[in-house]
C-alpha cells in the first residue's frame, strides 16, 4: 500500500497529558468529597472533643477527690473541736474556772494546751491535713502592747505532706510554749512564734464571730478560709476553722486544719503526660470570677508574676469551653465545676467554692492546630500518592494505543502486530481491508464503453446543463471542490449537491473523480494544462 508521509502536531496536547489532567482532576473532585466529608463527620474537630474530654475527665475526678477530702477533714475537724472543748472544760472545771474566765487566767493556758497538743497530734498523725492547730481567746500575757491581737495556741506541721500516711510522720511545732515541744522532742520549725498574730477578717475573727452570733450546731459553723499566709510563716494555705464551744455556750477560741499549697499540688495535680502545663485551682467563686488571691493551684510550672493577685474572669468559650483572664494577663482554656463546702443551712452556706482545670490557651490551640495538621497532611500525601499512580497508570494504559498508531503510521495491513485489544485490533482488520480493496481497484474508474464514444456523449451532454448547473460545472473545470464553490456561488452544500447530481446524470457520470477524467481529457484535447486541488 502506498502511504503518504504523516506530519504530527507537536504543539497538541498528547492523549497521556488529557488522561493524567483527567485523572488529577477526579482525584481533586474526590479529595474536596472526603475533605467535606471528614469535616461534616467532626474530624477537624476531634481535637477540640478529645481535649475537653481530657479536661472533663480531670475535672471530674479532682473535683470529686477535692470534695471528698474537704467533706472528710470538715468531719474531723469537728470531731476535734468537740474532743478539744470536753478537754478545756474539764480542765477549767477541775480549777473551779468558768469558760469566760479563760482569758482572766493566763496560768492556766499552758497547762490547757498540753491536753491539747496530743489531741492534736493524734488528729494530724491520722488525717489528711498538712497541719493541726488551736488558737484560744486568751493571750499568756495580757499586758503586752499586741495583746489585742496576740493570741495563745498551738499549730503542728507534718514536714511531709507527700507522706501522710506514715506511721511517724514528721510533726514539728510552728506555733505554742516551747516547754511543750521540749517535753516531747518535738522539733520546732525555723518559723516558730509563741502566739497567733490576729487580725480583723482573718480565719480566727470570721469563724469566733460568726459562733458567738449563731445558734447553729457545730456541724453547721466551721470555715473554710481562702488561702493565705499566717503571720510570720511562708507558705500559702487553705485553713479549715471549727469554733472551740464549751459547755455553756461561750466560745474558748478556734481549732482545725491546714491544707498547705504543697499537699494541695500533690493531691489534686492534674494528668500530665499529655499537656505538661495542666493546671487546677480551687478558688473562691463570685459570679463568673475566681478569687486568685485566695486560691491553691496546682500544676507543674511556674504562674506568671501577679498571676496569683486579683480576680480570675471566665468567659464562655469555643466547644462548651471557658476562658480564663488571669490576672497577669495569662489566657487560659477548660472547665470549672462549683464544691460544696458546706452544708445547706450552714452559717456561710453562701461562700461558694470552684475547681477548674485549665490549659495555657496557647497550648490548647497548638495542640488541636497540630492534630490538624496531621490530618491535612495525611490527605495531601494521599494526594501525592494518587497522583504518581495516575502517571503511571496512564503510561500503562495508553502504551498499546500509541503502539497501535505507530504501526498504522509505518507498517502496511499485512504488517500489523495484534494487541489483544478488540477495539485496536478490529481496526487493524478494517484497515487490512481497505489496503487490499484499495489495491485490486484502478486509480480510475472502469471504463466500460469506448472511450471515443463516451467522451462524445459527455460533451455532447454539457450542452444540456442549466446556466446554474453550468456555473458548477466550469468551476469543476477550474479545479474547485465543492466545498470551494459553495463559498464563491454564495450557495449550500445542500443546492450544490443537488447541482451535483444532475450535472452526472446528464454527463452520464458516476462520481466526481470520473468528472474529473473527462474534464482532463477535454483540457489535453484542447491543450489546456492542468490544474488539479485537492477535496
Amino acid at each position: 500500500m502506498m502511504r503518504d508521509a504523516i506530519a504530527l502536531d507537536r504543539g497538541g496536547v498528547t492523549l497521556q497529558r488529557r488522561l493524567i489532567v483527567f485523572f488529577l482532576l477526579f482525584l481533586v473532585a474526590v479529595m474536596a468529597a472526603l475533605f467535606l466529608i471528614l469535616f461534616a463527620c467532626g474530624v477537624f474537630s476531634a481535637g477540640l472533643r478529645e481535649h475537653r474530654a481530657f479536661l472533663m475527665n480531670e475535672l471530674g475526678h479532682i473535683s470529686d477527690d477535692v470534695s471528698n477530702d474537704f467533706a472528710a477533714i470538715s468531719l474531723e475537724g469537728v470531731a476535734v473541736s468537740r474532743r478539744l472543748s470536753e478537754h478545756l472544760d474539764k480542765a477549767l472545771s477541775d480549777r473551779n474556772t468558768l469558760p469566760s474566765q479563760l482569758q482572766a487566767s493566763p496560768e492556766y493556758i499552758e497547762v490547757l494546751l498540753d491536753g491539747c497538743l496530743d489531741i492534736l497530734h493524734s488528729a494530724l498523725e491520722k488525717g489528711r491535713a498538712s497541719g493541726a492547730y488551736i488558737v484560744l481567746n486568751a493571750t499568756v500575757n495580757p499586758s503586752l502592747p499586741d495583746a489585742s491581737h496576740s493570741r495563745a495556741g498551738l499549730f503542728l506541721k507534718n514536714m511531709e505532706p507527700n507522706a501522710v500516711h506514715l506511721e511517724t510522720p514528721a510533726i514539728h511545732l510552728m506555733r505554742g510554749p516551747a516547754a511543750l515541744a521540749r517535753s516531747r522532742n518535738m522539733t520546732m520549725l525555723p518559723q516558730w512564734r509563741m502566739e497567733f498574730t490576729i487580725s480583723d477578717g482573718d480565719f480566727f475573727n470570721i469563724t469566733d464571730q460568726a459562733a458567738r452570733a449563731s445558734t447553729l450546731p457545730l456541724s453547721r459553723l466551721y470555715h473554710w478560709n481562702g488561702s493565705e499566709v499566717l503571720a510570720g510563716d511562708y507558705q500559702e494555705s487553705i485553713l479549715l476553722t471549727v469554733p472551740l464551744i464549751a459547755y455553756d455556750g461561750s466560745v474558748y477560741g478556734v481549732c482545725g486544719f491546714e491544707i498547705s499549697a504543697m499537699l494541695f499540688k500533690l493531691q489534686n495535680l492534674p494528668d500530665n503526660t499529655r499537656h505538661t502545663r495542666a493546671l487546677s485551682v480551687l478558688a473562691p467563686i463570685s459570679g463568673n470570677k475566681l478569687d486568685a488571691s485566695r486560691a491553691l493551684f496546682a500544676g507543674n510550672f511556674s504562674l506568671p508574676s501577679g498571676s496569683t493577685e486579683g480576680e480570675i474572669t471566665t468567659a464562655a468559650g469555643n466547644g462548651n469551653l471557658y476562658s480564663f483572664a488571669f490576672p497577669g494577663g495569662e489566657t487560659f482554656t477548660g472547665l470549672y465545676s462549683p464544691v460544696n463546702l458546706y452544708p445547706k443551712d450552714s452559717a456561710h452556706a453562701n461562700e461558694e467554692w470552684a475547681v477548674c482545670v485549665v490549659l495555657p490557651s496557647e497550648d490548647f490551640d497548638a495542640a488541636i492546630r497540630s492534630q490538624n495538621m496531621a490530618v491535612m497532611l495525611m490527605l495531601f500525601i494521599l494526594l501525592l500518592l494518587s497522583a504518581a499512580v495516575s502517571f503511571v497508570l496512564s503510561r500503562r494504559y495508553l502504551m498499546p494505543v500509541i503502539g497501535a498508531i505507530n504501526q498504522v503510521i509505518a507498517k502496511s495491513g499485512s504488517e500489523y502486530k495484534k494487541t489483544n485489544i478488540q477495539e485496536i485490533d478490529d481496526l487493524f482488520d478494517y484497515l487490512a481491508e481497505q489496503d487490499t480493496a484499495r489495491e485490486s481497484k484502478p486509480d480510475f474508474p472502469v471504463v466500460r464503453e469506448p472511450v471515443s464514444e463516451l467522451y462524445q456523449a459527455f460533451v455532447a451532454g454539457i450542452k444540456t446543463l442549466s446556466p446554474a448547473e453550468r456555473a458548477v460545472f466550469n468551476l469543476y473545470m477550474e479545479g474547485y471542490n465543492a466545498r470551494e464553490i459553495t463559498d464563491i456561488l454564495c450557495l449550500s452544500i445542500n443546492t450544490i449537491k443537488t447541482h451535483n447530481r444532475r450535472i452526472y446524470m446528464k454527463l452520464r457520470v458516476t462520481s466526481r473523480n470520473e468528472l474529473m477524467v473527462y474534464v482532463n481529457m477535454m483540457r489535453e484535447l484542447e491543450g489546456l494544462s492542468i490544474v488539479g486541488r485537492e477535496e
